[in-house]
């Protein structure tokens, strides 16, 4: 209960996936009870709470909460209940969408930027927005809005959908992406894991919801993945980076109890 609450979702996620590439009931049967975890544990205000400190690159004390882990945790909970009909699942998944409309302050996990409503993977302060968190969390919003026809997840949706849309652009370094846009001491430009990863993000993005910019900046970022000089000036952009900001290591925090 004290870990990073996403990989209990990202698991469930990866079990439903097999099961529905046909290899076996026992998969399903796994994101049931992966969907069933996170429901025991599920806060009364819809969030799963982190109850330890996050010691590396983004300075978050505990309790804390993220909206990439509600937002999967939200996809698993819509697809488990589609397969089960049973409705505490549908009921959990709304319940997660009330921090995603909450900013920070009121124990949400969104942030403005330049006045656009941002999902936050780490809520700090100052924002971080991480860009690969926000999609994963803006799934999750999709998710409900289609698999449970909610209202507001849909409208919750078009809002964030919009914000990234407006914000893509910070994100260009004119050679690479930059994984967020925490005010660290030197930009944190993203891993060639993160950058690839921001680019498969944008091409699923392009064909769920077709926007011009994702299009553009997705071809402007595959067009730098292609350049040796721009792989390896990233490399060495990462590796400054990680000697400014090192990991610091485990979870291994303090823990924070009711």
């Amino acid at each position: 209960p004290n870990g990073l609450h996403v990989v209990t979702a990202q698991y469930g996620l990866g079990c439903y996936e097999r099961w529905l590439s046909g290899e076996g009931e026992q998969w399903l049967h796994a994101a049931v009870a992966a969907a069933r975890q996170l429901t025991d544990i599920q806060a009364d205000d819809g969030s799963w709470t982190h109850r330890i400190d996050l010691p590396h690159t983004f300075p978050l004390r505990a309790p804390w909460r993220s909206a990439m882990a509600q937002g999967e945790a939200t996809s698993l909970l819509v697809r488990v209940f589609q397969e089960t009909g049973e409705t505490s699942f549908a009921s959990a998944a709304r319940a997660a969408l009330d921090p995603m409309s909450k900013p920070r302050a009121d124990g949400g996990v969104c942030a403005q930027l330049d006045g656009d409503v941002w999902l936050e993977e780490y809520p700090t302060d100052p924002p971080s927005y991480v860009l690969n968190g926000a999609i994963f969390a803006l799934w999750g919003l999709r998710d409900a809005a289609v698999g449970l026809r909610d209202d507001a997840a849909k409208d919750a949706f078009a809002t964030s959908l919009s914000a990234l849309a407006a914000n893509l652009w910070r994100f260009d370094t004119g050679w690479w992406s930059l994984y967020s846009l925490y005010p660290h001491p030197v930009r944190n430009v993203a891993s060639s894991f993160y950058h690839d990863l921001h680019i498969n993000q944008l091409t699923a993005m392009q064909r769920l919801c077709p926007r011009e910019e994702f299009q553009t900046t997705c071809a402007r970022w595959e067009q730098y993945s292609r350049s040796a000089l721009n792989c390896r000036r990233a490399f060495a952009a990462k590796a400054g980076f990680r000697l400014l900001v090192p990991r610091k290591g485990r979870l291994t925090g303090r823990v924070i109890r009711r």
